[in-house]
């Protein structure tokens, strides 16, 4: 007597052979770590951000911007609430007391580690100069990079977290330390566009009554 599911059993037999040929590739790749993973991020104790290389493609480097064109389209605004993470260790006021970090008004054009009355490492004593804002934003940039040895940890990679912060730091002053000027190419640049901008606006329009009429022949 022939098996009344015979052709059941043959249809199984082939449906399980297709899913071991076409899925057993798929399976074994999602083993070996063949997957889509997303971007990681590492955000820092003082709002920097650390962008995590997660074998994606790699992308292609964002041109250099020079710190005085950047802090000519900061904002001090922005800067200020960011610089709320750093309340804990500095004050900003004028006569303002130290805290875990010195305070930091007046900071642009302060010698480094000439705050009276704190207690600064011998890595900041031994630095000399004064705290530019071209210093300043290599200090926010990696300070432990910059200057081994301090005692204040924080990164903040981003150009214009950076140049924000610095504007904010340039009002914590009665007599605030003008910001350097950019670049001339960069300056030469946004003049340049200045200009064909104005063009276009001032380009007189045609009007459609003023065409000459087309004659035919």
């Amino acid at each position: 007597m022939q098996d009344p599911l015979f052709g059941n059993k043959v249809a199984a037999a082939i449906l399980t052979a297709l899913l071991l040929i076409f899925g057993l590739p798929q399976l074994t790749k999602a083993l070996m770590g063949g997957g889509h993973h997303s971007d990681g991020e590492l955000h820092l104790a003082y709002g920097g951000d650390l962008e995590l290389d997660t074998g994606g493609a790699a992308a292609e480097p964002e041109p250099e911007v020079d710190l005085g064109t950047l802090l000519a389209n900061a904002s001090a605004a922005s800067g200020e609430r960011r610089a709320a993470l750093c309340k804990s260790c500095h004050t900003f006021e004028e006569g303002g007391a130290n805290g875990t970090g010195p305070n930091l008004w007046n900071i642009v054009g302060r010698q480094v580690a000439g705050h009276a009355g704190f207690n600064y490492t011998s890595a900041l004593k031994d630095a000399g100069g004064a705290w530019t804002y071209e210093r300043l934003d290599h200090y926010l940039e990696n300070s432990q990079e910059y200057i081994p040895g301090t005692a204040m940890v924080q990164r903040f990679p981003r150009d214009e977290q950076r140049a924000d912060l610095l504007a904010f730091l340039q009002t914590l002053s009665n007599d605030p330390v003008p910001f350097p000027a950019p670049t001339p190419a960069a300056a030469e640049e946004d003049a340049e566009l200045d200009t064909a901008e104005e063009a276009l606006e001032n380009e007189p329009v045609e009007e459609a009554g003023d065409a000459d009429p087309e004659v035919e022949e």
